[in-house]
């Protein structure tokens, strides 16, 4: 099972740990978690709350942990599968296994197909196949309230995982850490138990770095007037999980590692209740957070959901999601638009860099507009002597109000490129651009400009070639010109700029004659001949 990713490129995300009684809200962040709230089931608004609570984490995706008690576990062999069968049979097998569940998945045990393998290697045939951990949970009520709270948002959602299955990367993780502190060796069976705000006492038993078993069962709250109370239970479902493991395999020379997060005014009355061979280690949340790279709240020290939390919050992806219905409906249309921005982002890029080649071009060859920016740079000049001399001579309002007239005048008759072809790209969809090229409208001066006068500047353009087959209906192909117009115009207006359709495919208006051609020289022509239309993109000038 993976670990997180590096806290330094961890997304800030919300994570939603499920309970039996409730949904406890954390935002995880790079190298920290916070918890946020608890909302109860029977709450009112519930579903309204928790989109609030999840918009204004601030987070970009969503994270959701199952630590409910009901959560079923199997162990499958599946035989060895060709890469193009194996995803088809697993999901089968699955169906049989948990065929009342609809949220189900399946992961590879490299260990348990190890271990397999070796005590099996005298039989060939027992030892072919893999080890997979099947999963499932029932889609219950609570769960769909969780999915109406996040169809209400628009953060993307990772995935939907079980804690014991991604939290044994965090266990493995403890162990080593306590290990190279105590200077001894790792043990086969490791065991952390922590208490949750919902009241749960999670044990996480892992084998051999993967899952071997897991509880959560209800303990008396801590009360720091009777810390025993809540060691003596903490005991008993420990002696009860032990007995469990003696069906898998347990015994005493294995080694086993306990490793119980907790205030330390709880913790330590439980050392002397605990009769099985095993190496005891004691933590409190800031501790166990510190070993795990996650910065815990300083004043929590017994409750480790968050830890949890924090840890699934930080990877790239679930080690073992959980599918359904419900939860395609949402990630999938939100992976879809995510795609598409990626991918129009990269084509706005290319775009970007024809625009600026074009750009250049443009600037060069335009004298009329070097001419005004040297004048207007003339003019600077001329306001800042004037500026320097103002207290003999006075500020010049005339002088300063030609400066500022020049410059709006520019502004809005210069077709700015990179900006309009942003506009023009994000509007076209499935419509082809054959070329587009940037127009002068005007005159070149005839004489030289006398000191003072000044060349009003000239209208500058782009226009837009577009063409379809020659054997599309004409009406059909204007209406599509015209729905382009419609969009780019609704981009270019924000900034100042309006597209007009100069030259249609072709008039469609009753003139009072036909010249319509008939025969195999009309078919022809509508097959090899292509209609094209031209779209202008003018600055438009504004008022005052």
């Amino acid at each position: 099972m993976s670990a997180p990713m590096p806290s330094l490129i961890s997304p800030t995300r919300c994570v939603l740990l499920i309970m039996d009684d409730g949904v406890g809200v954390y935002k995880s962040t790079g190298g920290g978690v916070e918890f946020l709230d608890t909302l109860h089931w029977r709450e009112g608004g519930f579903e309204e709350k928790l989109s609030d609570l999840i918009s204004r984490s601030g987070a970009s995706a969503v994270v959701v942990l199952n630590d409910a008690v009901e959560q079923h576990y199997r162990k499958e062999k599946v035989p060895v599968l060709s890469y193009f069968d194996k995803a088809n049979i697993i999901q089968r097998r699955l169906n049989v296994a948990f065929p009342n569940y609809s949220m189900r998945a399946a992961m590879p045990l490299k260990a348990g197909t190890k271990a397999v393998r070796e005590a099996s290697a005298a039989d060939k045939d027992a030892a072919k196949g893999d080890i997979y951990l099947f999963a499932a949970v029932p889609s219950t009520d609570a769960f769909g309230r969780i999915m109406t709270a996040l169809s209400n948002v628009d953060q993307q959602v990772v995935g939907y995982g079980l804690l014991p299955v991604e939290s044994t990367s965090l266990v493995d993780t403890l162990v080593k850490k306590v290990s190279e502190k105590r200077g001894g060796g790792g043990a086969r069976w490791s065991i952390l138990i922590s208490q949750h705000r919902g009241g749960g006492l999670r044990q996480i038993v892992v084998r051999n770095n993967e899952l071997a078993l897991t509880r959560v069962t209800p303990v008396v709250e801590p009360d720091p007037e009777n810390p025993g109370m809540w060691a003596a239970d903490v005991s008993q479902e420990l002696q009860a999980t032990l007995s469990y493991l003696s069906r898998f395999g347990y015994t005493p020379e294995d080694g086993l590692e306990l490793i119980v997060i907790g205030d330390p005014v709880y913790t330590e009355p439980l050392e002397a209740m605990i009769y099985a061979p095993c190496n005891y280690n004691v933590l409190s949340v800031p501790a166990a957070g510190a070993m795990l790279g996650i910065r815990a709240q300083r004043d929590e020290l017994h409750y480790a959901d968050a830890l949890h939390a924090g840890w699934s919050g930080r990877k790239f992806a679930l080690d073992l999601p959980l599918t359904s219905r419900d939860i395609t409906a949402i990630r999938q249309p939100r992976q879809v638009a995510l795609g598409v921005m990626t991918i129009a982002a990269i084509g706005l890029a290319g775009v970007a860099g024809v625009a600026v080649d074009e750009g250049m071009r443009f600037y060069a060859t335009t004298v009329n507009i070097e001419v005004a920016q040297i004048q207007k740079k003339k003019i600077e000049e001329i306001y800042y002597e004037e500026l320097k001399r103002k207290e003999s001579m006075g500020i010049d309002i005339p002088l300063i109000k030609g400066a500022l007239s020049i410059n709006k005048a520019i502004s809005q008759t210069v077709v700015n490129p990179l900006e309009v072809l942003d506009a023009i790209a994000r509007s076209m969809e499935d419509i082809r651009l054959d070329k587009f090229e940037f127009l002068n409208q005007g005159q070149e001066p005839t004489r030289d400009l006398q000191p003072g006068e000044v060349l009003p500047p000239r209208n500058t353009e782009v226009a837009l070639t577009i063409s379809f087959a020659g054997n599309i209906d004409i009406v059909k192909g204007n209406e599509e010109i015209d729905k382009l117009v419609a969009r780019m115009n609704e981009r270019l207006e924000k900034i100042g700029y309006l597209a007009k359709v100069e030259t249609p495919l072709r008039d469609t208006s009753f003139r009072g004659a036909s010249d319509v051609e008939y025969g195999v020289i009309a078919n022809k022509r509508q097959v090899t001949d292509r209609y094209e239309a031209e779209i202008r993109v003018r600055k438009v000038e504004k008022n005052g």
